[in-house]
């Protein structure tokens, strides 16, 4: 008898453990991809807007280093430490 119900007590426990952790890994690749697609777009928008200047090669990198960013993006690039 006794096993049967730390069968069941154990299999309880397990759930919500599970549950919680798929939607924390969901959440975290979600971040991660975000930051990873928006750090790709400013990017891309930095270089075309600097190519399409007759800037100096010290102005560029200025420019480069002050990428103007939205509200989803800044808090994307904000939530992932490795972008």
């Amino acid at each position: 008898m006794t096993l049967a119900t730390r069968r069941i007590s154990l299999r309880l426990q397990r759930g919500p453990f599970m549950l919680l952790s798929s939607v924390l890994l969901a959440l975290v690749l979600t971040i991660y991809f975000g930051a990873w697609a928006v750090s790709e777009n400013v990017d891309a928008r930095s270089l075309r807007a600097i190519e399409d200047s007759n800037l100096t090669p010290d102005a560029q990198a200025t420019a480069l280093a002050n990428d103007e960013t939205t509200g989803v993006e800044s808090s994307f690039l904000f939530l992932c430490p490795f972008h």
